[in-house]
C-alpha cells in the first residue's frame, strides 16, 4: 500500500469500524495481520515447585507416602500463584525464625512476594 494512500484509507476505515475493538481496527487499516498471544499457558511454566525447583518429590523412602508427590500447596496471592510441595514449604517454614505453628500447620511468608502462607505438617517423623 503506498503512503500517500494512507490518511484516505484510515478515514474511510474509522468510519466504517467504529465500533469494532481496536485491533481489528488496526488490522484493517494497515492491512497486516497481528499476532495473538502465545499457546503457553502460566500454569504450564509453574507446575514445579518454588523452593526445589523439580516438579515432583524424588521416590524416597523417607517421604514415605509423599514420594514422587507432585506440587500440592499453591500462594493464594492471585499475582503470585507459586506452586510448592508441602514437603519443601514446611522445611522452608522451619528454617526462618518468623514463622508461627498451631498445632500441625506451619503458617509464614511465601518465599516469592511474601504474602502469608500455611501449610500442614505431618506429625510424625
Amino acid at each position: 500500500m503506498p503512503v500517500g494512500d494512507l490518511p484516505l484509507k484510515i478515514t474511510k476505515s474509522f468510519l466504517r469500524t467504529r465500533d469494532t475493538p481496536f485491533s481489528e481496527n488496526l488490522v484493517n487499516i494497515l492491512d497486516i495481520q497481528l499476532h495473538g498471544p502465545s499457546s503457553i499457558q502460566k500454569t504450564d511454566l509453574e507446575t514445579e515447585c518454588g523452593i526445589c525447583y523439580a516438579p515432583y518429590l524424588p521416590i524416597d523412602e523417607e517421604l514415605g507416602d509423599r514420594s514422587g508427590s507432585s506440587t500440592d500447596c499453591t500462594c493464594e496471592k492471585y499475582s503470585c500463584s507459586r506452586t510448592f510441595h508441602n514437603v519443601c514449604l514446611g522445611d522452608w517454614l522451619c528454617s526462618i525464625t518468623t514463622r508461627r505453628q498451631s498445632f500441625d500447620v506451619l503458617f509464614g511468608n511465601c518465599p516469592y512476594c511474601s504474602d502469608p502462607i500455611a501449610v500442614k505438617i505431618n506429625s510424625k517423623k
